[in-house]
């Protein structure tokens, strides 16, 4: 069993595995929790899904960090939530997706905080990205519970995207109010 990186009140976030491809499909053979992720919303060909999988595994080792399998603490599969590279910027950007029936239950406020806290615990990274469809109000809603403000708009994979960052601890200091 992989140990897990981090844990929360009720969510316990671990690495990906090759053994969690089944959780990975069920996650994304949604098309409502595809809906802001991809032009069109449907559910993902297992193909695709592989591909993520092995992604994850591989930027995991390279990195120390990466999507994370989510479950609740009694082991029920939750979702994915942790970090990418933004290659546009070389950013890093954290994400977070659920199944659907934990929508609306404050799990993605949940790990979102937590996960802010690890990176800025564990990187030496100044701020953190993370972004969202301009129409996917509860993503916005739980960035900015985790302290992220808005910083721009722009096209990502021909999507209409709102970007939002929160600094590290140590640069929110130097940071001037506006």
């Amino acid at each position: 069993m992989t140990l897990p990186i981090l844990e929360t009140k009720r969510l316990r976030a671990r690495p990906f595995t090759s053994d969690d491809l089944a959780d990975l499909v069920s996650l994304h053979s949604n098309p409502e929790v595809n809906r802001y992720l991809q032009p069109t919303n449907v559910a993902w060909d297992v193909s695709i899904v592989k591909k993520r999988l092995a992604s994850f595994i591989e930027t995991q080792e390279l990195m120390g960090f990466s999507q994370w399998h989510l479950s609740t603490h009694e082991g029920e599969f939750v979702g994915r939530a942790g970090f990418s590279l933004y290659e546009k910027t070389a950013e890093v950007e954290m994400d977070y997706t659920l199944l659907e029936h934990f929508w609306n239950k404050r799990f993605g406020s949940e790990i979102a905080q937590a996960l802010v806290e690890w990176f800025f615990e564990n990187t030496y990274y100044s701020h953190l990205l993370a972004f969202a469809h301009p129409e996917n109000h509860a993503s916005k809603k739980v960035m900015k519970r985790a302290g992220f403000e808005f910083r721009e708009t722009r096209l990502v994979d021909g999507l209409p995207c709102e970007f939002y960052q929160v600094l590290s601890p140590s640069c929110q200091k130097l940071a001037v109010p506006a």
